[in-house]
């Protein structure tokens, strides 16, 4: 049976566990007792919801399972806080900065409920978004493949192939280290400024087909890069565009009520 633990759960559930840990009222029917310390059962409900979340069953092995998980991060702590560990500076500066994000994202999830972002909202980002890179100029994608190598002379090795007529996306399915291997290296189409800028001032003056004239180093890695096409920039559809416009809406939210709250504030 695959378990979800808390460390594994995803970012909204683990500060939901965190705010069980910390909002846990007295009088729960515990789940277990370690060494004097009650574990919620509160606690247990929402890690239980996070597996059923993902898929799945409500079972009496997976809560057994889930309880052991819990006694054993019980007994970790206690452990830890026996050595002392919780009394460092850099311990106490750690769960410090954890209840904060914890109480961030919180305060904006309420703000986002309280307030729900609207599609005219969103309209009105996307339109702005569309007039500013319009108004940047004709722009241009390029569609790109790339085989990455651990090194330079293997990328060298990989281009002395392609020279002599071995096929580039056959090459890529065979040697590249990049996850875009299983599509012959293809990644797709970007802005010049959308990718490594070591590989956008190569590729921007390649011909369409061609391949880069030297390996490319990007971080670890070596990369031998083919531009497939290019293509004046098409501006993508609302609908298309609705997931990432909605993110720039939540985070123009944040900086408005972060503005309203400095506004208010006294800092000295």
């Amino acid at each position: 049976m695959k378990v979800l633990y808390p460390s594994l759960m995803n970012k909204a559930a683990l500060l939901a566990g965190l705010w069980m840990v910390f909002g846990a009222q007295a009088n729960d029917t515990p789940v277990a007792v370690v060494n004097g310390v009650a574990i919620a059962a509160r606690l247990m409900d929402r890690n239980v919801q996070a597996n059923v979340a993902q898929g799945q069953r409500d079972t009496p092995e997976l809560r057994a399972a889930l309880r052991q998980e819990l006694v054993a991060r019980e007994l970790m702590t206690q452990e830890a806080q026996k050595r002392g560990l919780d009394k460092l500076p850099a311990t106490q500066d750690a769960l410090q900065t954890m209840r904060q994000n914890l109480l961030i994202d919180l305060v904006l999830n309420d703000e986002l409920t309280k307030n729900p972002i609207t599609d005219a909202e969103l309209k009105t980002e996307y339109e702005r978004q569309v007039k500013a890179l319009k108004a940047a100029g004709e722009l241009q994608q390029f569609q790109i493949s790339t085989i990455a190598l651990a090194t330079e002379a293997d990328a060298r090795s990989v281009m002395t192939a392609l020279r002599s007529g071995q096929a580039f996306d056959a090459t890529a399915k065979a040697r590249s280290m990049d996850p875009s291997k299983d599509k012959g290296g293809e990644l797709g189409w970007f802005l010049p400024d959308q990718i490594a800028p070591a590989i956008s001032n190569v590729v921007v003056n390649l011909a369409p087909g061609a391949v880069s004239a030297a390996p490319i180093q990007v971080g670890p890695y070596w990369h031998v890069v083919k531009l497939n096409a290019k293509r004046p920039f098409q501006v993508p559809g609302f609908e298309e565009s609705k997931a990432l416009v909605q993110s720039a809406v939540v985070q123009s939210r944040r900086a408005a009520l972060l503005k309203r709250l400095s506004d208010a504030a006294v800092v000295k």
